[in-house]
């Protein structure tokens, strides 16, 4: 077992050897490492064309720096377009979808709040998670047998 180890690691280190000689040869060096650059750069593109939308180019940071800025100008629209109401609202943004939750004293808000919502620049849909708030005398009263 230790022979096959030995010959393995052997393999390895010769491998990585003819490869680093490959591409940082002083002549050749910088034409080689172009050329594989261009190949995994296809490769990469083919990958994505064929996952769709699923691969996002964009770093994380960058997206999530996006996300916040965009649910804070939808909260800013709330807040200049309805009034009061709209500080309790949970707005979370991702990848231009905002997300609207919480509750509103009445059932034509939540269309108005989310026609405010879509008109902010670089919103593309509006997940509406609100709902009327329920007070006690409007609460249905359980029906017994």
């Amino acid at each position: 077992m230790a022979r096959i180890l030995k010959v393995a690691l052997a393999t390895a280190g010769t491998a990585i050897a003819v490869a680093a000689a490959f591409f940082l040869h002083p002549r050749d060096g910088a034409r080689r490492r172009a050329v594989a650059g261009a190949a995994v750069r296809r490769e990469s593109d083919s990958v994505a064309a064929l996952v769709g939308t699923a691969v996002d180019p964009r770093s994380h940071r960058t997206r999530t720096r996006d996300d916040a800025a965009l649910a804070g100008r939808a909260r800013l629209a709330l807040e200049m377009g309805v009034g009061t109401g709209a500080e309790h609202l949970s707005i979370r943004a991702e990848r231009g979808v905002v997300r609207i939750r919480g509750e509103v004293d009445d059932i034509a808000d939540i269309g108005r709040y989310e026609t405010v919502v879509r008109a902010v620049s670089g919103v593309r849909d509006v997940d509406n998670l609100l709902r009327v708030r329920v007070t006690d005398a409007v609460r249905p009263q359980p029906l017994f047998a």
